[in-house]
């Protein structure tokens, strides 16, 4: 009397709590209903070590139902019910063993269930388990996800969404009105089903039984009936590790079920087993050749093995055969492309992208590319204009459109596109505004390009690099003193920039200011002595002073550094003349002879 009484004070206890954790009211009157009917199971072999812990629920005052994996190997097996009552089970009257049920009798009284029905109960309906988990009385509420079909000619189990614990395994599912429609059997995290309560109906509660410690003992789950449930529900439940271990034991049973074999090779594939995949799926093309889903299957394997011409073989052998499978076309479409066999791989991209996926978004972006690499840039762009429809702010798809209407002249969109880029992507903004700059540049709009290059150094102006492509569009555009100006801000950031101070040599020369201009290119030279463009451009200018003394040691060093260059060593020759040296002259004139006819003529002119 007393451990009654300390049971109830622990079941007030619980649910206080669960009143103070926020349940719905439904939980709560149905806790308050159905708890007196709801048990713990122990079972122990005939050693006395447990082979079996769960939960079950009287269907009568001493009937009651429990999974049969629990009791399978037991000598004896005790409940105790919520309420602190506890007997013996008597006897095992009945097993419904393909969905893992067993009857049994108890010593003792308990309070037995109202039944209701699983049939006609819609997807999305409200459920709730019942259970008593080391002295705590659990209620847990979930929904009827949808069914499960595990053979044509047994019941189907109900996908509930419950966060169940596998002492659990045999609690009561009750719908709303507080009824009993179903069993909840849970195997692992992610293997938790119920069998709808027509099952538990159908056993004979009028038969004598069996003592319990004369009833032969097997381990259910290595049976085939339980290898079969639990490999089964696993398999569609998309637990891959307790399907492949459970449906290779049910194989030793039956080694002729093909669907099996597939299941199997789908679990081991799933582990990334890709050899045991294989082997599976052989094995089921053994039996039935035209299988569509092994050779699917086959096609996964080859293709993850890259064995892509392989792949594509079975794939479209599947295909052929009518294999129920949108995605398909996507893989080998990606098989196609390896082979790069673009024009089927942009086929079976566009099939796939047409068939209405769930996200057709990587069909499309795929088809893309693909009609890039064939330079096709018409289709090119309307597959990408399909993606961005999916998914407008996709960085990627959006910048591989701007660059395709930039190279086919659609110069306007593409800028709209890469402005847009840069209010989404900060980060690279200069990278979109730079492709901004070299389109325009690339069609002589240096208006445009000055712009961009302008945002450019707006977003970072101690970047000489941006300075710099700022000054060359300054230059493009004829605006010199802008050049001019902005090249000397780059070189205040970075004094031996010396392609800054090799153009800016060029601009002032183009500005007339050729004493500006040799400063500028003395000062490359001392950072660039081997180059003989610099010496040369020296004495270029200085030629342009008609100071042909100051020019000569300027273009010996530029002739001296590349003896083949005409155009120095005509303006070589120039200056021999301008300084009356008629010999030195005539030797360059032989030279000329070899490198450029039209310059020596024209020197040949010149000399006395």
């Amino acid at each position: 009397m007393k451990r009654n009484y300390l049971r109830l004070i622990v079941g007030f206890f619980v649910l206080c709590q669960l009143l103070i954790a926020g349940q719905t009211q439904e939980a709560v009157d149905i806790l308050g209903k159905a708890s007196a009917g709801v048990i713990s199971l122990k079972a122990w072999d005939k050693n006395k070590n447990v082979v079996g812990e769960g939960t079950g629920f009287a269907l009568t005052e001493n009937l009651v139902v429990v999974p049969y994996h629990l009791i399978s190997q037991a000598a004896e097996a005790e409940v105790t019910s919520i309420s602190g009552k506890s007997g013996k089970v008597e006897a095992l009257l009945a097993t419904y063993r393909d969905l893992d049920l067993a009857l049994v009798r108890i010593k003792g009284k308990v309070n037995g269930l109202t039944t209701g029905a699983s049939v006609g109960i819609p997807a999305g309906s409200r459920l709730f388990a019942l259970s008593e988990i080391n002295g705590q009385v659990i209620i847990t509420e979930g929904n009827l996800k949808g069914w499960l079909e595990i053979s044509p000619d047994k019941p189907r189990v109900m996908n509930i969404t419950m966060s169940l614990e596998k002492p659990a395994c045999g609690a009561p599912i009750f719908d709303l009105q507080g009824t009993v429609v179903g069993v909840a059997l849970v195997f692992g995290s992610g293997v938790r089903f119920g069998v709808p309560v027509e099952a538990v109906l159908t056993m004979n509660t009028q038969a004598r039984g069996q003592e319990l410690k004369t009833v032969n003992k097997e381990n259910y789950l290595d049976q085939a009936e339980g290898s079969f449930l639990v490999g089964k529900t696993s398999a569609l439940l998309n637990e891959p590790g307790l399907a492949s271990i459970y449906l290779g034991k049910y194989l030793k049973f039956k080694p002729d079920d093909l669907e099996i074999y597939v299941l199997l090779a789908e679990a081991y594939f799933k582990l990334g087993n890709n050899a045991e995949s294989y082997k599976n799926f052989a094995k089921a093309l053994l039996l039935n050749p035209d299988h569509a889903q092994a050779l699917y299957g086959m096609g996964l394997t080859q293709l993850k093995e890259r064995k892509f011409k392989e792949a594509v073989e079975f794939l479209e052998k599947a295909i052929a055969n009518k294999v129920d499978s949108r995605e398909i076309y996507f893989e080998l479409g990606t098989a196609y492309e390896e082979l790069q066999d673009l024009a089927r791989a942009a086929e079976n991209y566009e099939k796939y992208a047409r068939s209405g996926p769930a996200n057709p978004f990587p069909a499309w972006l795929k088809l893309a590319q693909t009609f890039q690499k064939l330079n096709q840039a018409d289709r090119a762009i309307a597959a990408f204009r399909e993606a961005l429809k999916i998914n407008p702010d996709d960085l990627n798809c959006n910048y591989n459109l701007a660059k395709l209407l930039a190279e086919t002249g659609q110069l306007g969109e593409a800028e709209m596109i890469f402005d847009k880029l840069a209010s989404m992507n900060k980060r690279d903004a200069i990278t979109y505004y730079g492709q901004i700059m070299q389109m325009y540049d690339r069609v002589q709009n240096y208006e445009k390009a000055v712009e961009a290059a302008r945002k450019i150094v707006d977003i970072n102006p101690r970047n000489e690099v941006a300075l710099y492509n700022l000054a060359i569009m300054y230059d493009r555009l004829g605006r010199l003193g802008e050049a001019a100006q902005t090249l000397n801000e780059c070189l205040a950031i970075k004094s031996d920039y010396t392609q800054a101070l090799f153009n800016l040599g060029i601009v002032y020369d183009r500005m007339k200011k050729h004493p500006e201009a040799v400063e500028a290119f003395k000062k490359y030279t001392a950072l660039a002595p081997d180059d003989p463009s610099g010496w040369l451009n020296i004495g270029l200018e200085y030629m342009l002073m008609k100071d042909f003394e100051k020019a000569l040691p300027n273009l010996e060093k530029s002739v001296a550094l590349n003896p083949n260059n005409a155009a120095a060593q005509y303006n070589l020759g120039i200056t021999y003349i301008n300084l009356k040296d008629s010999y030195s002259a005539r030797e360059v004139l032989k030279v000329l002879q070899r490198l450029d006819p039209n310059l020596a003529g024209r020197l040949a002119k010149l000399i006395k």
